[in-house]
């Protein structure tokens, strides 16, 4: 059997006290306005920016035989990473592929 004992809890909502109202923050506010213009920026891609990771993350949107999701400590890697994997999987998909809708996003 699982106790709680009220009388020892701990923090801001003690029983008997008033709540107190906690601000909203957002964090990283100039690495998420990053990821945001990369993926404006950025045809075929959803960009994201992980708050607790410190990684931009890039999925591909267009149609790829297998999910193609990428990530990168910097905006400015993870575009270099996103121009290599367009080149390799459009590259190689053209080779097996008969779509005459290739580049199409």
């Amino acid at each position: 059997m699982i106790r709680r004992c009220l009388s020892a809890a701990r923090g801001r909502h003690r029983d008997g006290q008033a709540v107190i109202a906690v601000p909203h923050y957002t964090w990283d506010h100039e690495a998420r306005a990053q990821a945001a213009m990369l993926e404006i920026t950025q045809p075929g891609w959803a960009v994201l920016y992980g708050t607790s990771s410190r990684l931009f993350h890039a999925i591909a949107t267009w149609p790829v035989p297998e999910p193609l999701i990428i990530c990168d400590r910097t905006a400015e890697g993870l575009r270099a990473q996103m121009r290599e994997a367009e080149r390799t999987t459009l590259h190689r998909w053209a080779l097996t592929s008969s779509s005459t809708s290739i580049g199409h996003f």
